[in-house]
This record gives C-alpha cells, sequence and structure tokens, in this order.
C-alpha cells in the first residue's frame, strides 16, 4: 500500500484525538487533588473563623463577669451611703459611684461591640460553610462523573489504538522503523501539516524537493527544523492533482 497525504493526516489526527484521551485521564488525579486542596483551605478558612468567634464569646463574657463585678461595688457604696454621718464621707462615697457607673457604662459599649461584632462574624460564617459545602458537593460530583467516564475514555483509546494500527499499515515497511521512533520520541506532537509552504510545526518553510517528495508520497518528510514528519494539507494535495 502506498503512503498518501490523507493516510497521514488519518494517522496524525489519530495521534492527537489518543493523546487528548490520555491527558484528560492524566489531568484526572491531579484536578482530584487541587481541588481536594481548595475544600482543606475552605475548611481551616472556616474553622479559624469559628475560633475567632469562641475567643470573642470569651471576652465577651469576660467584660460581662467585670459588668456584675462592677454593678456589686455599686450596690456595696449605696449601702454604705445609708449608713455615713458626715458630709464629706457622703460626697466621697457618691463620687465612687459616679466612677464605677462610668465604668460600667464604657464596658457596656465594649459588650454591645463585641455583640455587633458576633452578628457580623456569624453571618460570615454562615456564608464560609454554604461555600465549603459547595465545595465538597462539586468535588463530589466530579469525582463521580471522572469515575463514570474513565471507562468510556479508556474503551475510546482501545479503539483509536486498533484504528492507529490499521492507518500505520499503508507506512512502508522500509520506513516504519523510521516512523516509529520518531513517534516514540515525540507522540502526538511528531507529525506536522504542510500549509503554505511552510511546516506548521515551527512556521520552517520546505524545499522545493520536500514539496516534490511530498507529492509522490515514495518516502517520508522530515522537516529540517524541528523534525516533524510533514504531509500536505489537503487543500494543497487537492491542487496537486489537478494541476498533474
Amino acid at each position: 500500500m502506498t503512503t498518501t497525504a490523507n493516510s497521514l493526516r488519518e494517522i496524525h489526527s489519530l495521534h492527537q484525538r489518543s493523546k487528548a484521551i490520555r491527558d484528560r485521564l492524566l489531568s484526572v488525579p491531579k484536578t482530584i487533588v487541587a481541588r481536594q486542596a481548595q475544600v482543606a483551605r475552605k475548611q481551616d478558612t472556616l474553622d479559624k473563623a469559628k475560633k475567632d468567634i469562641q475567643q470573642i464569646k470569651v471576652s465577651k463574657g469576660l467584660k460581662e463577669v467585670q459588668r456584675k463585678s462592677l454593678l456589686g461595688k455599686i450596690d456595696d457604696y449605696s449601702s454604705k451611703l445609708l449608713t455615713v454621718k458626715k458630709n464629706e464621707e457622703y460626697k466621697a462615697i457618691q463620687n465612687e459611684i459616679a466612677l464605677v457607673k462610668s465604668q460600667v457604662n464604657k464596658v457596656d459599649d465594649e459588650i454591645i461591640d463585641f455583640e455587633i461584632d458576633l452578628e457580623d462574624r456569624d453571618a460570615s460564617v454562615k456564608l464560609l460553610e454554604a461555600d465549603l459545602k459547595k465545595a465538597q458537593d462539586d468535588l463530589a460530583t466530579y469525582q463521580k462523573q471522572s469515575t463514570e467516564a474513565k471507562a468510556g475514555e479508556e474503551a475510546k483509546l482501545e479503539e483509536l489504538a486498533h484504528s492507529l494500527l490499521n492507518a500505520e499499515a499503508v507506512i512502508n515497511p522500509d520506513i516504519r522503523e523510521q516512523y516509529q521512533r520518531v513517534i516514540r520520541q515525540r507522540g502526538a506532537e511528531a507529525m506536522a501539516v504542510v500549509e503554505s509552504g511552510a511546516c506548521m510545526g515551527c512556521n520552517m518553510s520546505v524545499t522545493s524537493q520536500m514539496l516534490n517528495d511530498l507529492i509522490n508520497c515514495d518516502t517520508l518528510v522530515f522537516c529540517r527544523s524541528c523534525g516533524r514528519i510533514l504531509y500536505m494539507a489537503e487543500e494543497m494535495e487537492k491542487m496537486t492533482k489537478r494541476i498533474v
């Protein structure tokens, strides 16, 4: 059988389609690892946010204990007012009560600030929880879909391998080893179409002799720059046939 431009185009297409499937299969574990890392980061962010809330609640609790203590002082001072007899002592106790009340007001403001902060953080945690849940669901869906698709992809790959063997049968036995060596080295990148007188793999121009060899298809033609196996574009092949 004769190696034609059409057969080389088909061989290249089969290699490219096979590579695309292999790339997809290889990308799945990497994508899963990346998504798992993303879920872990979101979980860490959520855990930190919850920890911050607990710390704020502790601080708020301490302020509430402080407030209770201050109110106790006011009660004690108020009781003393009932027993003092000297005006100076009475005024001194009143001043102490006023001072403690100002401290209570300050603590009240701090407690309110904590409550506002907690409300905002609670709302933020709900958003983080929803975001984490979505990431977890997306990961589970991707893993499920990838597992279901794997068998089909592997079946397509096997079918393409069989088609490739049949397509490669047209390659002259004398040059088949040369062809296989380049394919082993470069895979789907081992071949390139020639358009407008240039290799589309590296854009290097081809010589008139190379174009003549491409037309005759007596041997494999290799790009002098990138080493790819060359074949004519379909339109170029049609033109040469019309000229002939």
